[in-house]
């Protein structure tokens, strides 16, 4: 709870004294953009992953409840990728035995498991301009 939540809290909280101000390149009355990382694993239940599934629920709440509020105050976009099982990683090797890993894809939307890339193409998207996408 305090690495995920706390952490996400304080460090949303600390960004707000920057990008309330303008940030880098932006004037005065706009701000920028804050990405909240979660996960998928609070949407169902998960064996032994109560403090996890609690952790990630509190960071999707800060994440759509500050998307309200400096949004409409500070006009700061605030978003969040809450990514499933990516291959690769220290999560998947602690929540799924590598025997298992096969047999977890046939209940995957895709049949697959997302890929670190997948986290950074959403990151770049969602961080980009509005600008540079409509070009």
């Amino acid at each position: 709870m305090d690495i995920d939540s706390v952490g996400t809290f304080t460090m949303c909280h600390e960004a707000l004294k920057y990008l309330k101000r303008g940030g880098i390149g932006r004037g005065i009355s706009s701000g920028g953009t804050i990405l909240n990382i979660s996960a998928t694993l609070h949407y169902t239940a998960s064996w032994y992953q109560i403090h996890v599934s609690a952790a990630k629920a509190a960071v999707d709440s800060i994440t759509r409840s500050l998307a309200l509020e400096w949004g409409t105050d500070y006009d700061i976009r605030v978003n969040g990728i809450a990514p499933g099982p990516i291959e690769g990683t220290t999560g998947l090797s602690k929540l799924v035995p590598d025997e298992a890993q096969n047999k977890i894809e046939e209940y995957l939307p895709l049949y697959k498991l997302g890929e670190k890339r997948d986290i950074a193409m959403a990151a770049l998207y969602l961080t980009s301009d509005a600008e540079t996408k409509i070009s």
